[in-house]
C-alpha cells in the first residue's frame, strides 16, 4: 500500500538521470535554432520587468501604489503574479499534446512514460524559478533590502508544482484521446487570467464572489508570494494545510487516471 502511495514520487528519483537528460533537452527545444539559446529563459523575463516598470512604475497609477513607499515594486508585484501565472499556463496548453509529440517512448521503446509530465512540470519549474530570483533580486534593488522572507518561497512552490503535476498527468491522458482540450483549454487562458488576482488583490473582489477565488488554484500561490516578498505577510497556516491536501488530491487522482488511460494510448497514437 505504502510502495502504491509513494510511487508517483519514486518515479522521478529511480530515473532522476533519465529525467535529468529529458529535462534539459526539453527547455533546450524551446529555444532551438536561436542565437542565445538558453539565456532566453532569463532574457524574457528581464524584458518583461522593464516593461511593467514603465507601463505600471511610470504610466497606470495602482491600488498598490498608495502608501507604497516606491512606486517601481508596483510592477514587481504583477510580475510575481503573471510568471507564476505562465507556469501554470505553459503546464495547461503543452499537456494535451505532450503524450502525442512523445509518441516515440510509448509505441516502440519500454519507457515509464508518467516520467513525461514530470519532464513537462520540470520544464515550467526552472523558468518559475528564474523569474522568482529575478523578481528577488529587483526587490532587493528597489527596497534597499535582501527580502529573507523569499526563503519560504520553496513551501509555497512545492504544494503548487504537486497540484499541476497531477493536474498534467491528468489533461496528457484526456488530451491523447480528446483533441479538443487543447483548444478549449487556449479559449480559456485568457479568462483565468482576469479571474486570477494577477493585476488586483483578492481584498479588492466584491464579498460576494470572493469565495469562487478560493477555488482558482492560482489564488492561494499568487496571494502568499505577493505577500511574503513586499507585504511583510507570512503563511497562513489553515490555508497552506487545505492547499496540501488539495493538491495531494489532484496529484494522486491524476496519476490514477493516467495510469488507467495508458492502456490504450499505443492504440490511439
Amino acid at each position: 500500500m505504502i510502495k502504491r502511495i509513494l510511487h508517483p514520487i519514486a518515479t522521478i528519483f529511480f530515473n532522476w538521470d533519465l529525467f535529468s537528460r529529458l529535462l534539459v533537452r526539453d527547455l533546450q527545444a524551446t529555444v532551438r535554432g536561436s542565437m542565445l539559446g538558453l539565456a532566453w529563459i532569463v532574457i524574457s523575463p528581464l524584458a518583461m520587468v522593464a516593461i511593467y516598470t514603465f507601463v505600471f512604475g511610470t504610466i497606470l497609477d495602482s491600488a498598490w501604489t498608495i502608501g507604497n513607499p516606491s512606486p517601481l515594486e508596483v510592477p514587481l508585484i504583477y510580475l510575481t503574479g503573471l510568471i507564476v501565472f505562465g507556469f501554470f499556463m505553459e503546464i495547461l496548453l503543452r499537456a494535451p499534446d505532450y503524450i502525442r509529440v512523445h509518441k516515440t517512448y510509448v509505441t516502440k521503446i519500454v519507457f515509464p512514460i508518467e516520467l513525461l509530465d514530470w519532464v513537462l512540470v520540470g520544464a515550467a519549474a526552472a523558468k518559475l524559478l528564474v523569474g522568482y530570483l529575478l523578481i528577488v533580486v529587483f526587490a532587493t534593488l528597489v527596497t534597499g533590502r535582501v527580502p529573507l522572507a523569499a526563503l519560504q518561497l520553496p513551501l509555497v512552490v512545492l504544494p503548487f508544482v504537486i497540484f499541476s503535476t497531477g493536474l498534467a498527468w491528468f489533461i496528457s491522458a484526456l488530451g491523447t484521446f480528446v483533441r479538443d482540450i487543447g483548444h478549449a483549454l487556449i479559449a480559456f487562458a485568457p479568462a483565468l487570467m482576469f479571474v486570477s488576482p494577477i493585476f488586483y488583490s483578492v481584498e479588492q473582489v466584491p464579498q460576494g464572489v470572493r469565495w469562487a477565488y478560493g477555488l482558482n488554484p492560482l489564488t492561494f500561490v499568487i496571494e502568499t508570494t505577493r505577500g511574503i516578498l513586499f507585504f511583510e505577510q507570512g503563511l497562513t497556516l489553515s490555508a497552506y494545510a487545505g492547499y496540501w491536501c488539495a493538491a495531494l488530491i489532484v496529484f494522486f487522482f491524476g496519476y490514477w487516471f493516467f495510469g488507467k488511460a495508458r492502456r490504450g494510448f499505443a492504440d490511439v497514437l
